[in-house]
């Protein structure tokens, strides 16, 4: 326990808890403006080498008060045994205030302090110093101050360490203190700490001072900084360290690691010196330390000097080949961007979260592509952060950029894909429309302007703003005035527009109509640049024009400078670097078609991959006018050798798949899809011996052929899964495991004999149900296109026979859910086990939800069959009297076969036209092929009933259901 200092008289023992006039009144979750801090003395106490969680702590605090008031409130969560001592500071000395009380207000997390009758106690103009002691126990997850263990083998004994997380409203479990980002205060900070442990902070060490068994760890002062970044470290941790332009970086691991970081500091080292150069705005601090810690949730947290991480993010595999070493590397420079984006400029409020996560995640790609040239990084952004920004209206809470919250759940909540990818994507589409050098120079502007202090998003477009209006170009153009409200058309909306280009032809002009995704009243301005056939020049991204916000807008291509003929192409929003979709008439998407098919390498591989991302939601919706271009601008794919192509494409071919189930054309359109993937996967797998467990960036190649029944692509599979299943030859671990053996062990077992099945079956009584071996094993096995082995696996996971060791009886539904979306050979067979398995599965809690959304997927022509065993499950519940108070759906719910009808319409709109164009196509549609196939599927289906059957479900579905949850 830390003890007053001498001389000081302890005035308040007791605080009050939400009493008196300053706790009865509701309060605003934001702290007043009418006092500001200006400086933070910090020291905790802690014992943690002993494994005590108990921590005390000194807050002394220099506060300004801009407005006279009768209170100063503060920020204070779950500390206890709270004693505040407050000082009037004057220029010849201080004086004790002697008529002051506390109250404590839990809802808010506020300490108030104020007088014990109620007067204007703290006049403006004036400066007080509080002195606040306090206790409050360590937390068992990153929130304030938290602890963590590691097992020391070699002494036989666990040692304990502790770490703060104070991002977003953490710093007020840790001391009381102004815990809004807006106020910056300078801090001195020390640590009492066991003399085996050491502590680091935000700053360099100043002294240590040993007393008994305890040390006094003080560091020296930092510059005005946020509360969510203090930070300090309490460990045992070794390290090493490089000087590089005379900062010191560190990398800290336990003694029991076997990796003590030096890739990761080599790569520290080389990202700060480029962010340096590549703003022209130096690093402000001596040192930057990196520490490894085996924390339970984040992966990193950007503490101004003193980044804290998961440890297997900055050190498990981080020299290895593939996705993981590329993943780590961009959670490292993400956390090192912070020190500029977010720590040496803050955001004045939580609103504007993005101006931190956006320019982290956006430019921890441009620097670490800088450094690794060959890793194609910008590549990664597409598929890691711009797949998932343009996807995000259909699975989240959606709301602007900017968005103002003040509750603690809520701040959480901002700190979403909406913030970070979302807000990347913009950040690129300005970076490139307002020519990158530019663009950078703005932002240069505004760190310089805003350094150790606080912005908000208009400081940020003045910057911009001033940088443009100093260009010569950029000065002249009509949009020029213009650049905040062109800027928060973006910041402050919600949706994602679509952008509609239509050509006429006879008077060549182009007319461009916007209209948000979602149908919402939203308009913006829309960067556009053009590329044609006879001026690709894709490499250029900055804009010719911008779209006002208006519905609807022409323009005549000779007043733009575009020189086309009839039977050109127009592509716009060059390399997708604009965050839109884009929809082009039915002839110019034919004449891109065309120059695909002649030579697709004129067209910019980013805009091959767009030109399906964009066509995926018509095609999804039903919205195409002629499906033949689909398939025309489909039929170049033999030729595509770039591979974030292809897996951009697998979302087209999986819905065109899904769409097909069932019709004449499924067979014809797998063969077309054989034709268009066996060259590239022949090529990737074959020839170059792709190790798919050290790069899952070719997943997608795998899935679409294997998807489709290739024969290499299913020996492949067959092959690699037999090897682990049976010969127990593991793959590789790393941060792709999971998805890569689902992947390779998916196919793998799509078409297994009576005989493999069996043997699996066999083995399975054996395997150690704990291990991520069976899970792997159990989670592959719903791949199985045989409807005999489905049902026996459905019956063995979750039947009546079955255990609930594992799969709780409502997550056996929403697995039931799961599979049927996944794997479209399932549907009659979960149908199949319902009926047998109904009088089980209605008692779980969740069944009429779960039974409603099964419905959703219902066909048209088996509405009569559903019917039936609706009406048989309803009389059974009746009789037993389950679930009373709610009804079964009813039959004729619109919701029944409501997930369908978008499938059923493309079938009836489209099914002919693309069964005549496959014919046309595909003359000899093989024979071949599919007899290959129905021998596979013959020999699966026709099976005996195995002797054992699976008794329980995996972590790894656990996960899986999740995903399922979305839907609901």
């Amino acid at each position: 326990m830390i003890t007053p200092p001498s001389g000081v008289v302890v005035l308040v023992t007791l605080g009050l808890l939400v009493s008196g006039s300053m706790g009865e009144r509701e309060r605003s979750l934001r702290l007043p403006n009418a006092t500001y801090p200006l400086f933070y003395q910090l020291h905790i106490s802690s014992d943690i080498h002993k494994g005590q969680l108990l921590f005390s702590g000194n807050a002394t605090i220099d506060v300004a008060i801009r407005q006279s008031t009768n209170e100063i409130v503060l920020h204070a969560k779950n500390l206890t045994d709270i004693q505040i001592t407050v000082h009037r500071l004057m220029a010849e000395g201080s004086e004790i205030v002697d008529d002051l009380t506390h109250t404590l207000h839990p809802t808010a997390a506020l300490l108030i302090i104020h007088p014990i009758e109620n007067y204007q106690a703290f006049e403006e103009g004036q400066q007080y110093r509080l002195e606040i002691l306090y206790t409050a126990i360590m937390a068992s997850r990153p929130a304030g101050l938290y602890y963590m263990d590691y097992r020391d083998e070699e002494n036989n004994h666990t040692v304990y360490v502790a770490a703060t997380q104070c991002e977003p409203t953490y710093g007020r479990l840790i001391f009381p203190c102004y815990d809004e980002p807006g106020f910056k205060s300078n801090f001195s900070i020390k640590i009492t700490h066991g003399s085996s442990h050491s502590a680091i902070s935000n700053m360099p060490v100043k002294e240590v001072l040993a007393h008994g068994d305890l040390k006094t760890t003080s560091f020296h002062t930092t510059p005005p900084i946020s509360t969510y970044l203090v930070a300090f470290v309490i460990s045992d941790f070794g390290s090493i360290s490089e000087t590089y332009r005379g900062i010191t970086q560190s990398i800290y691991t336990s003694p029991t690691s076997k990796e003590k970081g030096q890739v990761a500091l080599k790569n520290a080292v080389r990202t700060v010196a480029a962010l340096e150069d590549y703003f022209g705005v130096s690093y402000p601090l001596p040192k930057l330390d990196h520490v490894a810690l085996k924390k339970n949730y984040g992966a990193a947290m950007e503490n101004w000097g003193l980044i804290t991480y998961k440890d297997v993010n900055l050190l498990k595999n981080i020299s290895s080949d593939g996705q993981k070493r590329k993943l780590d590397l961009i959670t490292q420079n993400h956390e090192i961007a912070h020190q500029w984006f977010g720590n040496l400029v803050s955001p004045e409020w939580w609103t504007y979260t993005w101006m931190n996560e956006g320019f982290a995640t956006y430019f921890s790609y441009v620097i670490t592509d800088l450094i690794y040239p060959n890793d194609k990084m910008m590549d990664m952004f597409m598929t890691h952060e711009a797949d998932s920004a343009y996807s995000y209206n259909s699975f989240f809470d959606v709301h602007p950029m900017s968005h103002y919250v003040e509750g603690e759940k809520d701040i959480m909540g901002v700190f979403d894909i909406i913030s970070y990818k979302r807000g990347a994507c913009v950040i690129k589409m300005f970076h490139h429309a307002f020519r990158q050098k530019l663009f950078v120079r703005g932002i240069s502007h505004f760190l310089e302007k805003y350094r150790y202090s606080v912005a908000n998003e208009l400081n940020l477009f003045d910057a911009l703003h001033s940088e443009l209006q100093d260009d010569e170009y950029f000065s002249h153009q009509p949009w020029a005035s213009r650049i905040r409200e062109i800027m928060l058309s973006w910041t402050h909306s919600e949706w994602l527009p679509i952008l509609v280009v239509t050509r006429n032809y006879e008077n060549n002009t182009i007319t461009f109509t916007q209209r948000s995704v979602h149908m919402k009243d939203e308009l913006w301005w829309i960067p556009i640049n053009f590329a044609t056939t006879q001026s690709p020049n894709f490499e250029d991204t900055q804009v010719d024009m911008f779209m006002p916000p208006q519905p609807q807008y022409t323009v005549s291509l000779e007043d733009l400078n575009i020189h086309v003929s009839g039977r050109d192409w127009i592509m716009v929003n060059k390399q997708h670097t604009g965050f839109y979709l884009v929809r082009y008439d039915t002839d110019n998407l034919m004449a891109i078609a065309r120059q695909l098919q002649t030579n697709h390498s004129v067209i910019h591989p980013i805009n091959r991959l767009g030109l399906f991302r964009d066509l995926g939601p018509l095609i999804e919706h039903n919205e195409i006018e002629q499906v033949e271009v689909v398939f025309e601008l489909l039929k170049y794919l033999e030729l595509e050798e770039d591979v974030l192509t292809w897996n951009q494409l697998q979302d087209t071919i999986e819905c065109l798949t899904r769409n097909l189930h069932g019709t004449s054309s499924q067979s014809l359109f797998n063969e077309f899809v054989r034709r268009l993937v066996g060259p590239t996967f022949r090529r990737v797998y074959v020839e170059q011996g792709v190790n798919l467990a050290e790069d899952g960036m070719f997943r997608g190649i795998l899935e679409i052929a294997c998807s489709a029944d290739l024969p290499e692509c299913l020996e492949y599979t067959r092959r690699l899964a037999k090897e682990h299943i049976i010969d127990k030859i593991y793959f590789k671990d790393g941060s792709d495991y999971h998805a890569i053996i689902d992947s390779v062990l998916c196919m793998g077992v799509r078409y297994l004999s009576d005989q493999d099945f069996q043997r699996i079956i066999d083995m399975m009584q054996e395997i150690d149900r704990a291990s991520v071996y069976y899970d792997d094993i159990i989670y592959a096995l719903r791949c199985t296109q045989s409807h005999r082995h489905l049902l026996y696996y459905l019956e063995g996971l979750m039947g009546e026979n079955s255990t609930h060791m594992v799969l709780s009886e409502f997550e056996d539904l929403m697995y039931l859910l799961y599979i049927y979306k996944s794997n479209l050979a399932s549907r009659p067979v979960i149908w199949q086990y319902i009926e047998r398995n109904y009088k089980v599965l209605c008692r779980a809690p969740n069944f009429l939800e779960h039974f409603k959304q099964l419905a959703g997927f219902v066909p048209r022509h088996q509405r009569s069959h559903f019917e039936r065993l609706r009406q048989t499950i309803a009389n059974h519940m009746m009789q037993e009297g389950l679930n009373t108070n709610q009804t079964l759906i009813e039959v004729d719910s619109p919701l029944v076969g409501k997930k369908m009808k978008i499938t059923e319409n493309f079938q009836d709109k489209f099914e002919q036209q693309i069964h005549k164009w496959l014919l046309n196509e595909l003359p000899q549609a093989t024979s071949r092929s599919d007899a290959l196939l129905s021998a596979s599927l013959s020999a699966a289906n026709g099976s005996s009933r195995p002797q054992g059957v699976l008794k329980e479900a995996t972590r790894v579905l656990r996960s899986a259901l999740r995903i399922v949850d979305m839907y609901r």
